[in-house]
């Protein structure tokens, strides 16, 4: 008890501009982004001075709306193609959708998410391909499943996803079940918490895992996702690695200019990276720790970004004074001439 309020004098100590309480945006209370958030606040903000709440959303496009909004959110995170979907909604005239594009910035790449697409065991269904005008369960509507399950139909079949259901995972399960739908699709950094918790491997029984195949001439070559694989550690009731497609996740603020702002955003970052090797260290499938995926968070500053995706301003200083450049080039291979 002493040792605990030692620490916490020793935090509000360095807080000489006071502790602050923000919001961060994540993801449905089982899901991968919801894991991420808790661990954000119990590892990283303390020593930012800043008390974390970890809010749920229904995912990486509501995500994005709320930083927009007119409260305390100020982080949230997100897919990689959400910038893709708030384009498209711009060009039919949602103006907050236009706003936002100008706005958003990211602080941090994570990690891929897979796509997870699971389908009855006694399908017919195999792959990625097979999927043309079946009928898809995709998530809550707003949720990063939904979106890119429209986005990725589109890239496979260069047509529109209409024949879609939008509901919650246990209604997917049941409509799986009772024939009423082909396929879910949901969109998360394995190993997802829902897809563990209540399954056993007598799950495998009922419900399995469509492959990607890129050589497959049943759909169009992909170029907005990146080959993954889905590991039969993940999930107690795979017998094997499935390959699969995934994205990318970012951790993500809104462009804000007050110097307010930019003083605790900072801090946050900066106790990000300094903690970064610890939750890589730490991350397990159990739940009281960090979750597996902080494996893949990189604990250098990240290259430039596609699609247009902007950093936040800290992240220059930031990178700058660890001697490091977001083209990964450091101040000392610059000196040397190892780098342009």
């Amino acid at each position: 008890m002493l040792l605990s309020i030692l620490l916490t004098i020793g935090v509000e100590a360095r807080c000489k501009n006071g502790n602050v309480t923000y919001d961060i945006t994540t993801g449905v209370k089982d899901g991968t982004y919801y894991q991420i958030g808790l661990n954000l606040a119990k590892y990283v903000a303390p020593n930012a001075c800043i008390k974390l709440n970890v809010l749920p959303s229904n995912g990486s496009l509501d995500n994005a709306f709320k930083l927009n909004s007119p409260n305390n959110i100020k982080f949230a995170i997100v897919q990689s193609d959400v910038l893709q979907e708030l384009k498209k909604l711009s060009e039919d005239g949602n103006k907050k959708a236009k706003d936002l594009i100008n706005n958003l910035r990211v602080l941090l790449p994570f990690y891929n998410e897979e796509i997870h697409i699971i389908v009855n065991a006694n399908s017919n269904l195999e792959n990625f391909g097979d999927l043309r005008d079946k009928k898809i369960s995709i998530g809550k509507q707003k949720s990063g499943s939904a979106m890119t399950s429209y986005l990725l139909y589109s890239e496979l079949f260069n047509e529109e996803l209409k024949n879609s259901k939008t509901q919650t995972f246990n209604e997917a399960l049941r409509d799986l079940d009772k024939g009423e739908i082909d396929a879910i699709i949901k969109v998360a950094g394995q190993p997802v918490v829902r897809l563990n918790q209540k399954m056993s491997k007598e799950s495998s029984k009922y419900i399995r895992l469509l492959s990607y195949n890129e050589k497959n001439t049943a759909h169009k070559p992909i170029k907005n996702y990146y080959t993954a694989d889905i590991k039969r550690e993940s999930y107690k009731w795979l017998s094997q690695d499935v390959p699969t497609l995934s994205i990318k996740s970012y951790l993500i603020t809104y462009n804000y200019s007050n110097e307010r702002e930019h003083y605790y955003i900072k801090r946050f970052i900066k106790s990000l990276y300094k903690h970064l090797p610890k939750l890589r260290k730490e991350a397990t499938p159990d739940l009281s720790t960090p979750h597996p995926k902080w494996k893949e968070v990189s604990e250098t500053c990240e290259a430039s970004l596609p699609n247009e995706w902007q950093y936040y301003k800290v992240m220059d200083d930031l990178c700058q004074n660890e001697g490091k450049s977001r083209g990964g080039c450091s101040r000392r291979d610059k000196a040397l001439g190892l780098c342009q």
